[in-house]
């Protein structure tokens, strides 16, 4: 875990790298929020719900230096339009070809897309 956290960013570059850990600590952070009901807003979140993901965050991955501001927001960002992305190919318009393996949690494809 600690190689992980320590090389948690690319060399050279000044961009954070996240793996499946970390996005699952982030969703468990977010869950959290939505579970207690501090943050929750008629449409999304109220302000200040990146102080509180950070420090959960703190909790669940020590020494990995996480900011709200631009690490936690540009993540979430990311996993946000991934997902629209997904569920579009699934549920949306364009679901020509494509599906979802409830056994293997994946998007299948015909052959021939």
């Amino acid at each position: 875990m600690n190689a992980l956290c320590h090389d948690a960013r690319d060399p050279g570059r000044n961009k954070r790298k996240w793996n499946y850990f970390h996005d699952s600590k982030l969703v468990e952070a977010l869950l959290d929020i939505v579970n207690i009901e501090a943050y929750k807003a008629d449409n999304g979140l109220k302000p200040g719900y990146l102080t509180f993901v950070k420090e959960k965050l703190q909790v669940l991955l020590p020494n990995l230096g996480l900011n709200a501001k631009p690490h936690i927001e540009l993540r979430m960002k990311t996993m946000k339009k991934d997902f629209h992305i997904v569920y579009d190919m699934v549920q949306g318009r364009n679901t020509s070809g494509f599906g979802y393996d409830t056994d293997k949690t994946c998007v299948i494809a015909k052959t021939d897309v």
